[in-house]
C-alpha cells in the first residue's frame, strides 16, 4: 500500500485538514473527530485504496484500515499535525453507570496503549527464565543483569507510562502528568522514604503534614488518581494566574500543588489499601485455613491492579527463612497466574481476529511460563470482562485444591511454573478493541427491535450493510413505525437525524439499528426519538417512532438493517430463520 497516497486521499475526502478536530487510531481504525461530518464524501472514502469500510459512532468518523492503520496514521499526521488527545465528553446527568464497571473500563482504557511496552518487557523476562534453564545464559553474568534491567524497566517505571496514557484519557497536559510520575519515582524520594521507614520515623512536609510511606514503582492506581486530580488542578491554576505570568507561574503552581496532593493523599491511598488487605488476608487465613488460599487466588488480579502484591514479598521471604517453605500467598499467586494464562489462551484459541489472537497468545505464554500476568490481565481478560470473571473463579478453585493438598513453595524465583508474579503491570482503546473475540458461557438471544418481514442482510440495497462491513446481522422491512429496546442496557448513540440508534446490552453486545437506506438525507424528518444518548433502557421500551408512509412517499427504502457492530468480539453471530417477527420474536443470537 502507498501509505502517503492513501492518507492524502482520505484527508481530502473527509473535508481537508481544516475539518479535522482531532485524530486517533486503534488497532484497525482511524478515528476522526470532525467539525462537520455532513461534508464528507462517504462513498469516495470507502472507495479509497486501502480502506475496508467506514463507521460513524460516538461522535467519531471511523475509517477501517486494518493492520496498516499505524502507517496511514503517521502519514496523516505529516499532512496535518493533528491533535491526538482524547477530548473530554460531558457526562450525562441522567446516565446511570455501574461504578465497578466504570472503574474497570477506565483502567483498561488507560492501560491498553501501554500494552506493547509491557509485552516486550514480559517476553524478555521469559527469555531470562528459559535461557538459564537450558544453560545458554548464566544468572551470575553481567549480560543477565543487563537483560534484567531491560526487561524490568517498563515495569519499574510503569507510573510514567500510565501517566502519559492517563493524560490523554483525562485531557490533561502529558508533560505535567509524566513529571508527577517521575517525582514519585525519584531516587532521592525513595531513599528518603526508606530511611525514615527503617528508622521508625515519618517524613513530614512543611514540618507538620505526614507523608505516608509507600513505594510507587510498578504501581498503577496511585498515578491514575494523581493524573485524574491533575486536570482539576490545571483548571484551578489557569483561572487564578494572570495572563502575563502564565508561561512561568502556571507550570510552577501546577507542579507545586499537584505533587504534594499525589504524595500526601492519593499516592499513599493505594499503600494503605494494600496494608489493610494484607492484614485482612492473613486474619482470614488464620480462621479459614486452606479456604483462604482460594480467596487469595480469586482476588489476586485486583491486588496486582493496585500494585500492592509486592507488599506480601517480605512476609513470604520471612516465612521461607523461618520454616523453609511458604504455603499460603505463593500458592494463591501461582493458581491465579495459571488461571489468567489459561483464560488468555482460551481467548487466543477462540478469537477470529488474527492480530488479537497473537496478543492473547503471547500474553498467555508469559503468564503460564514466567508468572507474568499483567499483559493477560490488562490486555485480554480485563478488557473482555467475562474471561476476567472466569480467571478469578478458576484461580479460586485452583487455590482451594492447592490448599487442600497442602502445596508448598520452597523458594521465590522466576521459574517455569511461576510461583510468583514478579512484576507489576494491566484494551486500547487505542490498541485492542472491537477486534476481540469474546467468550460467552451461554448463547445470548436478541429480540427484534422492529416488527415486520425479515430478509438477509445480503439483500439490503446498500453495500455498507450487504457486504457486512459494519458487522453481521439481519434486516427487517418494517410494518410498524416503532423501534423497541431489544434488551436491557443503554442507548449509546442517537444520530442527530434520528434515523439510527446505537445500543449496548448489559452483556456487551453493541447493536446498530439503521432505519431505512440513505434516510440520513431526510435530516430528521419523520423520525421522533424517545430516548437520547446515555439513557438506560429496559427490554420493550419504545426508543424511536417513525412515519413509514411519509418516508416511502419521499422515495426512500424503509428496509432497516440491524447490525451487531462489535461482531469481531464474538465467535458466532446468527440470524433467526423466521420470515416475520414481532417485538417478542428472537432475531439474532451471539456466542
Amino acid at each position: 500500500m502507498d501509505y502517503e497516497n492513501t492518507a492524502k486521499k482520505i484527508l481530502q475526502r473527509v473535508g481537508g485538514k481544516d475539518n479535522v478536530i482531532n485524530l486517533v487510531h486503534c488497532m484497525t481504525r482511524l478515528r476522526f473527530t470532525l467539525k462537520d461530518e455532513s461534508i464528507v464524501d462517504d462513498e469516495a472514502v470507502k472507495k479509497t485504496k486501502g480502506v475496508m469500510g467506514i463507521m460513524k459512532k460516538g461522535g467519531q468518523y471511523q475509517i477501517i484500515i486494518g493492520n496498516d492503520v499505524g502507517n496511514v496514521f503517521n502519514e496523516l499526521n505529516k499532512f496535518g499535525n493533528f491533535s491526538n488527545e482524547v477530548k473530554e465528553v460531558p457526562a450525562k446527568s441522567n446516565e446511570k453507570k455501574n461504578i465497578f464497571t466504570m472503574l474497570m473500563d477506565t483502567i483498561s482504557g488507560i492501560m491498553a496503549p501501554v500494552i506493547p511496552a509491557i509485552i516486550g518487557a514480559a517476553m524478555i523476562k521469559v527469555l531470562l527464565t528459559l535461557l538459564p534453564m537450558i544453560g545458554v545464559l548464566s544468572t551470575n553474568g553481567q549480560t543477565y543483569q543487563l537483560l534484567s534491567v531491560i526487561g524490568d524497566g517498563a515495569f519499574f517505571f510503569m507510573p510514567v507510562l500510565i501517566a502519559i496514557s492517563a493524560s490523554k484519557k483525562f485531557g490533561t497536559n502529558m508533560y505535567y502528568a509524566a513529571s508527577i510520575a517521575l517525582i514519585m519515582l525519584h531516587p532521592n524520594l525513595i531513599t528518603l522514604m526508606n530511611t525514615a521507614h527503617d528508622a521508625g520515623q515519618t517524613v513530614k512536609f512543611l514540618k507538620y503534614i505526614p507523608v505516608t510511606y509507600a513505594s510507587y514503582s510498578y504501581s498503577v492506581i496511585p498515578i491514575i488518581l494523581a493524573v485524574y486530580s491533575l486536570r482539576y488542578v490545571e483548571r484551578f491554576v489557569d483561572k487564578i494566574t494572570p495572563v502575563v505570568t502564565k508561561n512561568f507561574l502556571k507550570p510552577m503552581l501546577v507542579v507545586l500543588i499537584e505533587a504534594p496532593i499525589a504524595l500526601i493523599i492519593l499516592g499513599p491511598l493505594g499503600a494503605i489499601c494494600g496494608n489493610g488487605l494484607s492484614t485482612v488476608v492473613y486474619a482470614i487465613h488464620d480462621k479459614l485455613g486452606f479456604i483462604a488460599i482460594g480467596l487469595v487466588a480469586g482476588v489476586y488480579p485486583f491486588v496486582v491492579m493496585a500494585g500492592m502484591h509486592h507488599a506480601f514479598t517480605p512476609i513470604k521471604l520471612g516465612m521461607i527463612a523461618t520454616t523453609g517453605y511458604e504455603n499460603f500467598i505463593c500458592i494463591g499467586e501461582l493458581c491465579s497466574n495459571m488461571a489468567q494464562g489459561a483464560a488468555s489462551l482460551a481467548v487466543a484459541l477462540r478469537s477470529k481476529n488474527k492480530d488479537f489472537k497473537q496478543i492473547a497468545g503471547s500474553s498467555a505464554f508469559s503468564a503460564l511460563f514466567a508468572g507474568i500476568t499483567e499483559p493477560a490481565l490488562y490486555g485480554v481478560t480485563l478488557r473482555l470482562k467475562r474471561p476476567m470473571l472466569g480467571a478469578c473463579i478458576g484461580g479460586a478453585v485452583g487455590g482451594l485444591v492447592g490448599g487442600f493438598f497442602q502445596m508448598k513453595c520452597f523458594g521465590i524465583a522466576t521459574l517455569i511454573i511461576g510461583f510468583e508474579d514478579i512484576v507489576d503491570e494491566d484494551d486500547d482503546l487505542d490498541f485492542v478493541e472491537e477486534s476481540n473475540a469474546q467468550l460467552l458461557d451461554n448463547e445470548i438471544s436478541i429480540t427484534s427491535p422492529v416488527e415486520g418481514k425479515v430478509i438477509p442482510l445480503t439483500e439490503v440495497k446498500d453495500p455498507t450493510f450487504s457486504q457486512e462491513i459494519l458487522g453481521k446481522g439481519a434486516a427487517i422491512i418494517p410494518e410498524k413505525g416503532v423501534v423497541y429496546a431489544p434488551f436491557d442496557g443503554k442507548v449509546d448513540a442517537v444520530f442527530e437525524t434520528g434515523h439510527a440508534l446505537g445500543l449496548v446490552s448489559e452483556d456487551g453486545v453493541e447493536l446498530l439499528i439503521h432505519v431505512g437506506i440513505d434516510t440520513v438525507n431526510l435530516k430528521g424528518k419523520y423520525f421522533t426519538p424517545k430516548k437520547k444518548s446515555g439513557d438506560t433502557m429496559k427490554k420493550g421500551d419504545i426508543l424511536l417512532e417513525f412515519d413509514i408512509d411519509k418516508i416511502k412517499a419521499d422515495g426512500y427504502d424503509v428496509t432497516t438493517p440491524i447490525i451487531i457492530s462489535n461482531t469481531e468480539q464474538f465467535a458466532k453471530v446468527k440470524a433467526c430463520e423466521d420470515k416475520v417477527v414481532t417485538k417478542e420474536s428472537k432475531l439474532l443470537s451471539v456466542q
